[in-house]
């Protein structure tokens, strides 16, 4: 008898389960998204970033790749020697300059340009100096007496960006020498301007 109360119980139970199931109907609509919660505290400020830095593109050439041309520069006779390069982009016309140093193998040091060089009397004066526009860097070398013909080694030409913002009417060839004046550094110097910039000699 208990046995089969005991197989009764068990029945019964296993009935109420699956009745359990069986009235189970399909599952309804999602309900409405609750209300947000408040805001958390802010959490701590993290540690400032590292200072940006422009853009800048090293052009090098040689001394020995330039062939000189007689031409003249605002009217004074001088050797010309014009330099293609599309680095010299629109980006460097409208936000940018470029800074020129030459090589002197004597004082085995870098020479701002433009570069004035006058003997102690004051009767001979040469001149090396750059101008640049799209896609062209233009050199000019020229003395008292008519055209010049540096020899130098090598000259350097750092072509600087930042989409610098100027103000109307400046140039942002000036914007960018003064924000780097303020930061310490002497464009006049080569090793100020590419140690500023993180850029190997």
């Amino acid at each position: 008898m208990k046995t089969t109360i005991f197989k009764l119980g068990n029945l019964l139970l296993l009935l109420a389960l699956a009745g359990l199931f069986a009235c189970e109907g399909p599952e309804g609509p999602q309900g409405p998204v609750g209300p947000t919660g408040a805001t958390g505290p802010q959490g701590p400020a993290g540690a400032d970033g590292e200072d940006g830095n422009a853009n800048v593109v090293t052009i090098s050439l040689l001394g020995a790749d330039i062939t000189w041309t007689v031409g003249d520069y605002l009217g004074r006779l001088a050797n010309v020697y014009s330099l293609t390069d599309n680095a010299v982009n629109q980006d460097i016309i409208d936000h940018g300059t470029v800074l020129g140093y030459f090589y002197i193998d004597f004082f085995e040091t870098w020479y701002p340009m433009p570069f004035i060089w006058e003997n102690e009397a004051g009767t001979i004066k040469q001149y090396v100096l750059f101008t640049y526009s799209l896609n062209t860097i233009t050199l000019y070398a020229f003395q008292s007496s008519g055209v010049l013909d540096p020899g130098l080694t090598e000259y350097r030409f750092l072509l600087i960006t930042d989409n610098t913002v100027t103000a109307k009417g400046e140039s942002s060839d000036k914007a960018i020498i003064e924000k780097l004046t303020k930061a310490g550094v002497d464009v006049n110097d080569y090793y100020s301007v590419m140690d500023y910039f993180g850029l190997e000699y």
